[in-house]
């Protein structure tokens, strides 16, 4: 939670659906009279959220929304050409050649690292 002033808010972001929820105000578990509320099946007093028909403020400013343009290059695609198939592989790193799978089990190779 967040302090502003005297205020304490929490901002989530929350999937469509029906929620039910309590205060907790000095220790105790409280039900806000003013919000809509209803009875749970402990009989515990729970105010209600309801998501699913949320309706924005400004409609105007969802309508005349629209979303940025992509760049047409960000979507293309190039097919390689000949000349990229005539490249050599690039080189293999040095460690690369040192594998130790298929290798002759011996002391030396197995050696314990200096660190341990």
């Amino acid at each position: 939670m967040q302090k502003s002033g005297k205020d304490h808010s929490l901002l989530l972001v929350l999937p469509s659906g029906v929620y039910r929820y309590r205060c907790v105000v000095d220790g105790e578990r409280r039900c806000l009279p003013d919000l809509p509320c209803e009875t749970d099946a402990m009989g515990n007093a729970v105010n209600l959220l309801d998501v699913n028909d949320f309706v924005p403020e400004s409609v105007e400013s969802v309508v005349e929304f629209e979303p940025p343009l992509s760049l047409d290059s960000s979507y293309s695609f190039q097919a390689p050409e000949d000349k990229d198939f005539a490249k050599e592989p690039p080189a293999l790193p040095a460690q690369l050649h040192l594998g130790v799978l298929n290798s002759q089990n011996s002391e030396e190779s197995c050696a314990r690292p200096q660190h341990i």
